[in-house]
Order: C-alpha cells, then structure tokens, then sequence
C-alpha cells in the first residue's frame, strides 16, 4: 500500500466577524471618516494576530506511525487509529479500554486491510488489545512520554492564544512528550523563547504532522463537533475546555511574557480597551466610557486606550474609541502595550484579547461583559455584569456564537431588547467595582493630598 497523506482543515474559535469586515481606520477618532468597503490590509506577523486567520489546514500521514506485531499499526493522531495490514489472513478482534476508569470503552472486528478511527479526538489513555484466533497478539498503553505530540491552536485570536498556550506546555511538562506546538508566527515571535521545551510551528504553512504519535485539537468547536471535546465550553469556559481536551486538571494557567520594561512616564495611569470583533462584547451603554475617564482623571489617573484600532464599522454602525482618552492605539507590536500594560495601576476592558494580556500581566482587570458568564473568561474579583437582565448567552449551550453575523445577540436580535445585557451596565455599577481595586484607592488618596491637583505619581 502506498503511503499518502490526509488533509484536514481545521477552524477554531475565530471570532472575527466577516459579515461586518468594512472597517475603516482613522489617525484621529474624533474626526469623521467614510465607511470603507474595502477590508483593513494584512496584519503582519511582526505586529500581532490578523483576525481573519482563524483557518489552520494540517496534514498528516495516512498510515498510523507505530508498527506492532502481525504488521499492524496503530497511533493516537486522530483518535486512535488501527490498521491492518492488507496481507493479514484472518480477521482480528480489538478491544479499546480506557485506563483511568479501567472501562471497556469499544469492542470490534478488523478484517484485512480495514481501518479503524476513533470518533473521540480528545486525550483519553487508551489500552489497545488485539487478539488474533482468541491469542493476544498486541497490547499497547497509551504512554506519550518521549514520542513526538502535536497540539494544534488555531491562529487568529489574542485571548484564545495566550489562554492555551500554557496548557500545550502543561501537557509537556506531565507528560514529557517532545511536543510541537502549530500556532501562528505571530505568537511564536511573541513569546516563543519564552516556551524553550516546546517546538513551534507556523500553522500558516499547511504543516505536515510528520511521525506523530498523539495529536491534539484546541478550539472552540461547532455544535455538531461533539466528539472533538469531551466536556462543552459553554459549561468550562475558554480555558476549561481546552484542558478538558488535554486531559489536564481545570484550574487557570497564564502566559509567560516578556517583562521589565521602562516606565514610560512617572504620573498614574490606567489602560482600557473600548473596542471588540462584536458589537455584543461592546459596552453599549451611552458614553458610558466617557463617564468612566473623567471619573479616573478627577482621581488623578491618566487614560489610555491602547486598542489597535480606534475605529470600526458594524452592520454599518460606527464605533470609536473615547473622545475624552488618551490615544495609544495603531498598529504597533503586542509587546509595545505589554510595555506599558506592565506599568498600569489597573486595566479595564472587555470579554476580549486585551484583557487577557493584562490579566496574564497581573494587573488588576475590570471586565466589563454581559454576553459571558464568570467562568468563561479568567478569574477576576473585578468583574462587571448587569444580572437583572438578560445576560450569559455564550454560556447558553444552546447557543453557539456566530461569527458571522454583524451582531450576535441570539435571544433578542433586531428587538429592543437587542443587546440589552451592556447596555443596562451603568457607569455607577464600574465605578464602584474601581473603587474596589487596592491601586485605586491608593492613587485616590494621593491625589486628593495633592494641593496642586497634579496627578499623582509613582
């Protein structure tokens, strides 16, 4: 039999919204600009994920890598997988066990030249028995220890990457499989010196997951991929699922990044981000952020958006960074805004990338989201939702977040309710939740001692 390769496109959690890509990109938000019909260019690698990369192709090899006896093969890269060799002369029976629950997971016949695929394509230590005549011929316990893993993590998404990674590092490090890591080159040049026991690859490339023993698949996964986790995300959340996939305990990991930067100035400052790839994880209610900055700036803090982008267009609906903030966005590196989230007292932001980066950065993290439930992001005290209404639809498994649409909002689209669960979170439900944070009331303090009315320093 000839050795061929089998292509298999895999989408994760891409939430970049195609149906709204008209973006426009403005020097100055406070400046009126046209819609564009045409998409912002490429994001380069140098600069950080382009959201619309979502889409990873990987190969691998036809045949199943590991050789046992009577010429079968087996390996774990799409689930089990079990071939018998076309020359075999009687048929075999195959037992599936699981070994953490000592259960009898499948029992089947191969005749010939059959192939066997599991429909489960999460970690499960697995125990293969085959037998031939009623003799037990082969016995293999799943044990990856120096065998060669892949871990697939789509490109495309700040948050979803930076709350993977860890776990892909957690695998290795339980495990001690030589584990490769396919992941956008953007996040390699992030903080791939950072990972020295992983090996990465540019998941851009089509990779071809070459001698593998194991392969594992991160993502968010449509309705119908149930077999692809063993557990909703719905129910875990981002980081939950994906450890539930690696077979790893539920518990929040973060990210190592690259730290120790320069102050950039002396006064106290907070950074926000305004900005989302969904109209449902903005905060909709009317210039509520604008409330919030001069709040902070009569305290003596200093403001800064540091979104990407201070404009874009949904459904044909303009959203604008804060007039009243101070200007930090544009296209610059990822590791220009750790280099100033670093250095802020405290960050507030939406269910989106940046709040990740400065919760993997430990800064206190306000977040401020009615569309996820606390468990679907990281754990924060400082967490912002209206529960009077209508709230936590990504958590409802019923629900399946579309990407696709100008705006998910899955119960009360085109209502008057249509994302009531941001726009009932009030200006004074923030406020309080900063009042909370430790930096607050320490900058606070220090700014009312000052009898110039400077803002404070540190």
């Amino acid at each position: 039999m000839s050795k061929q390769n089998i292509s298999l496109e895999f989408v994760g959690n891409n939430l970049f919204n195609q149906a709204a890509s008209n973006i426009s990109i403005s020097a100055n938000p406070n400046q009126s600009s046209e819609i564009s019909s045409q998409p912002p260019p490429p994001i380069p690698p140098q600069i950080g994920p382009d959201p619309r990369s979502g889409r990873s192709t990987i190969t691998f090899e036809e045949l199943p890598t590991c050789l046992g006896a009577h010429g079968i093969r087996f390996d774990f890269a799409f689930g089990y997988r079990i071939r018998i060799p076309d020359n075999a002369t009687s048929p075999y029976q195959v037992t599936i066990i699981d070994l953490d629950s000592e259960c009898k997971l499948e029992s089947f016949t191969l005749n010939p030249g059959q192939t066997k695929v599991a429909d489960r394509k999460f970690y499960i230590r697995y125990r293969i028995e085959i037998r031939c005549k009623g003799e037990l011929i082969l016995e293999h316990n799943y044990n990856c220890r120096n065998q060669k893993v892949y871990i697939v993590i789509p490109d495309g998404g700040l948050g979803d990457n930076l709350a993977w990674l860890p776990y892909a590092e957690e695998f290795r490090l339980k495990h001690g499989a030589k584990v490769s890591v396919v992941i956008g080159e953007w996040m390699k040049l992030l903080v791939g010196d950072l990972y020295p026991g992983l090996d990465f690859v540019d998941a851009k490339e089509k990779p071809i997951l070459k001698n593998a023993y194991a392969n594992y698949f991160l993502g968010i996964f449509n309705k119908e991929k149930t077999s692809w986790r063993p557990i909703e995300h719905q129910q875990i959340g981002m980081q939950g699922s994906v450890a539930s996939i690696l077979g790893l305990p539920l518990e929040p990991l973060k990210c190592r990044l690259h730290r120790g930067s320069i102050r950039p100035f002396p006064e106290r400052f907070v950074c926000i981000s305004t900005m989302a790839t969904n109209p449902g994880k903005y905060w909709n209610y009317p210039n509520g952020w604008e409330q919030i900055i001069t709040f902070l700036n009569n305290n003596g803090f200093r403001v800064l958006d540091i979104d990407r982008d201070p404009v874009l267009i949904f459904d044909n609906k303009q959203y604008t960074i804060p007039k009243n903030a101070e200007d930090f966005t544009g296209r610059f590196p990822i590791q220009d805004r750790i280099n100033l989230l670093e250095h802020a007292d405290f960050f507030i932001g939406l269910p989106s990338g940046l709040s990740w980066l400065a919760w993997n950065l430990d800064i206190p993290t306000v977040m401020i989201s009615g569309f996820t439930m606390p468990n679907c992001e990281f754990p924060t005290p400082y967490r912002v939702t209206n529960y009077l209404y209508c709230h936590g639809c990504w958590n409802d498994s019923n629900e399946f977040f579309d990407p696709n649409v100008p705006v998910w909002c899955p119960r009360h689209v085109g209502t008057a309710r249509e994302i009531e669960c941001t726009k009932t979170i009030t200006p004074k439900m923030v406020r309080e939740t900063i009042e909370k944070i430790p930096q607050f009331i320490q900058g606070a303090y220090e700014h009312r001692m000052n009898p110039e009315g400077k803002s404070a320093t540190r």
